[in-house]
């Protein structure tokens, strides 16, 4: 913490406070008359003696909070209760003189705590970028999910940000753990998510914790839930439940305290009719549900992701801006892959283009639906020969790409078939991310599952 500003009078209250603080080398300025208006002290906290500026309290308070809305403000008096009239959104803490006596520093500390939240809440909530109605809407119900403990369960297309809405939800816990449902083995469900004990199935050697109780007090986030199977949905059912869980082969439960953040690009509600999800699961879940538009519904959003993504991705000293040519083109595509594809555009351009204005040749992005989309659209039915020979061309190209994605993709299979279905050891053998390879072969198609269930 910064600064402390203490305004109060002198008398034993306020030097003990001095003392107090002096002892822990907190920095103090104190002012023992009220400032003017306008030459208001900019500081993380401050320390306000309602009993020292009694006729000034309420429009020192206002002008306090309005000009530095993030500061921290506690106050205290001899006897608050008096002090009815001042609304509590303005100050963060309230104490009498003796309990400000016996709880200074932990309240401090409280408030120290409470100044973290709120910049790490801004710090996610700016990442949440675009003006659409559907973006604000989603905004506000995040903002309202934070404050709350009940399971959130968010729905969208792949791409459009599921995880990022997760954590942002979830910021306020130290502890956040995710988990990729669609990595996990079937045989594995169990043991990765309430953990064993030893000798509870061949190869259990070491007794381990599950991934709720390592999130115990903190969050999980629980992507493509879609993809877990049944019998891992009704232990997940007694989590919320019962808040406990049982350890492969012990006899023992034990209580869990986990904020549980679902995701799915499923849609769910199809996945009950055809008996893969239980319905009183899906029940459970979405008591905040959360849906979010693809980009093709808010192409308002893409001037403002765009260039959250340049200010993101440019170089130290670099600066880049879109001509309206290449803005244009950004809105006239339909955008399959999301957000994620449209950072990949933008990061791509970075790479291979001098610092300066993105021209639309700049912008490559690679699909079958702008080729498609224009031969459908723009060519006559009594189209030239020159015509006919680009078609072909981007016909070609396109059957070249096609063939590109389907070699890459069986090389990636091949790899993690060397490595006995482990993601992970194909990752670090191909010297990626593990997060990438799984990007990739979701972009690609491929069921980790499958794969490691194929000899």
């Amino acid at each position: 913490m910064a600064t402390i500003n203490l305004f109060a009078k002198e008398n034993a209250t306020s030097s003990f406070i001095q003392d107090v603080l002096s002892s822990v080398d907190y920095a103090v300025d104190i002012f023992r008359d009220i400032p003017a208006a306008d030459s208001i002290p900019q500081a993380t906290l401050i320390i306000w003696d309602l009993d020292s500026f009694s006729t000034h309290n309420l429009q020192m308070l206002k002008a306090l909070r309005e000009k530095s809305p993030d500061t921290l403000i506690l106050v205290y008096a001899e006897s608050p209760e008096q002090f009815g009239e001042i609304s509590n959104k303005l100050y963060d803490s309230i104490l009498s003189v003796e309990s400000l006596k016996l709880h200074l520093m932990s309240q401090i500390a409280k408030l120290k705590d409470i100044h973290t939240a709120r910049q790490i809440f801004r710090e996610r909530m700016s990442h949440l970028v675009g003006k659409s109605q559907a973006m604000e809407q989603l905004r506000k119900t995040v903002e309202r999910a934070i404050v709350h403990t009940g399971p959130v369960l968010i729905q969208g297309e792949t791409g459009v940000g599921k995880e990022l809405i997760a954590r942002a939800v979830g910021c306020m816990y130290e502890k956040f753990v995710t988990v990729n449902c669609s990595a996990i083995p079937d045989n594995l469900f169990e043991s990765e998510l309430f953990g064993h004990t030893r000798g509870a199935f061949t190869g259990a050697q070491n007794e381990r914790i599950g991934l709720f109780e390592a999130a115990d007090g903190g969050a999980i986030f629980l992507d493509e839930i879609g993809d877990m199977p049944l019998h891992a949905q009704v232990k997940l059912l007694r989590v919320l439940q019962n808040k406990e869980i049982r350890p492969l082969g012990s006899n023992k439960t034990k209580h869990v305290d986990v904020r549980i953040i679902a995701a799915t690009n499923r849609e769910l509600q199809q996945e009950i009719a055809e008996k893969r999800f239980r319905e009183d699961l899906y029940y459970r879940l979405n008591v905040i549900p959360m849906q979010i538009s693809p980009l093709r519904e808010r192409k308002e959003d893409i001037e403002d992701l765009a260039n959250y993504f340049i200010r993101t991705y440019q170089g130290t000293g670099e600066h880049y801006t879109l001509s309206s040519g290449a803005l244009r083109k950004l809105q006239e595509y339909d955008w399959p892959g999301n957000i994620r594809e449209l950072e990949n555009v933008i990061q791509r351009a970075l790479c291979f283009t001098s610092a300066g204005i993105l021209q639309p040749e700049d912008l490559h992005i690679d699909t079958i639906q702008v080729s498609s989309a224009t031969t459908a659209h723009s060519v006559p039915s009594n189209h030239s020969d020159s015509d006919s020979e680009s078609n072909e061309t981007v016909s070609d190209y396109e059957k070249f790409r096609q063939m590109q994605l389907a070699q890459e993709r069986d090389f990636l299979i091949a790899k993690i078939r060397e490595c006995n279905g482990s993601v992970r050891e194909a990752a670090q053998k191909l010297g990626l991310f593990r997060t990438a390879l799984y990007n990739r072969l979701n972009h690609l198609g491929v069921n980790i599952k499958e794969v490691g269930s194929r000899k």
